[in-house]
């Protein structure tokens, strides 16, 4: 399923990891993906993050991620931590959950990295007969060999929540498969491989900080996503922001969840 109107789009914005910015980001931002303090922050933290939403009428996603704060969940899990892991990703969406109804997950880091990955070159997108065994169902087993695949689904299952996340990737068959929504994401202030998928933070210019490119990517993203993200631990994000939402509105776009 495919969310989203022609002329709205929304701005969402990664917060409730202990950088300075939340506060005044959430002056343009209309969705929040608020940290539940395992990959950084803290539970007090994402708590007091959820009230600044709630007063400022922001729309609350939550935001698990890999409890590796060493790397701020951004490194991919070994083999030897997925049981752990995964535990800790659905222990954060139920603790989160009994506190606030969130309006959609969005993974964080490599969870949604892994869980975002492209699927063999023979996929199209299912339909009814989803459901067929898994002998029948090929891309239920490419879904099966991506880490994280799995417990993503399930989530959204259990907490029938929609999915934020990358139009064309595993998102798109996940949210599908677990019959909720999508919301399309596109990424103001990351640099995309030629598939579709983020370009490693590894990797040199792999996070923009040219405003010139951040407009540009805003224009090329704008008709094919629902959401527009930016991270707030960039050093220019609330400028960032502004630019967002200047060039979105001076383009004919209404901003808004």
């Amino acid at each position: 399923m495919i969310f989203g109107g022609d002329h709205r789009i929304d701005l969402n914005v990664d917060i409730g990891e202990g950088f300075p910015h939340d506060e005044a980001l959430l002056a343009f931002a209309t969705s929040a993906n608020v940290c539940c303090g395992e990959h950084a922050g803290s539970w007090d933290l994402t708590m007091a993050t959820v009230d600044l939403c709630k007063s400022r009428g922001v729309r609350i996603g939550v935001h698990p991620g890999y409890p590796d704060r060493a790397n701020m969940g951004r490194r991919e899990m070994e083999v030897d931590q997925h049981r752990a892991y995964l535990e800790s990703i659905f222990g954060q969406v139920e603790r989160f959950a009994k506190v606030v109804r969130p309006d959609y997950i969005k993974p964080h880091g490599a969870f949604y990295n892994q869980t975002g990955a492209i699927l063999p070159p023979t996929w199209v997108p299912s339909d009814d007969r989803w459901k067929a065994l898994i002998d029948e169902d090929p891309i239920g087993q490419a879904l099966g060999k991506i880490p994280g695949a799995g417990s993503l689904g399930m989530i959204l299952r259990i907490h029938r929540l929609p999915l934020m996340g990358l139009p064309g990737t595993g998102h798109e068959e996940i949210a599908k498969r677990a019959e909720v929504l999508l919301f399309r994401e596109g990424f103001a202030d990351r640099a995309y491989r030629d598939d579709g998928t983020l370009v490693p933070r590894s990797v040199p210019g792999s996070v923009y900080d040219d405003p010139e490119h951040v407009r540009e990517q805003v224009l090329r993203l704008a008709d094919s996503v629902d959401s527009i993200c930016l991270h707030g631990d960039t050093p220019d994000a609330l400028e960032f922001a502004e630019l967002v939402t200047k060039t979105l509105r001076d383009a004919g776009y209404e901003v808004g969840a």
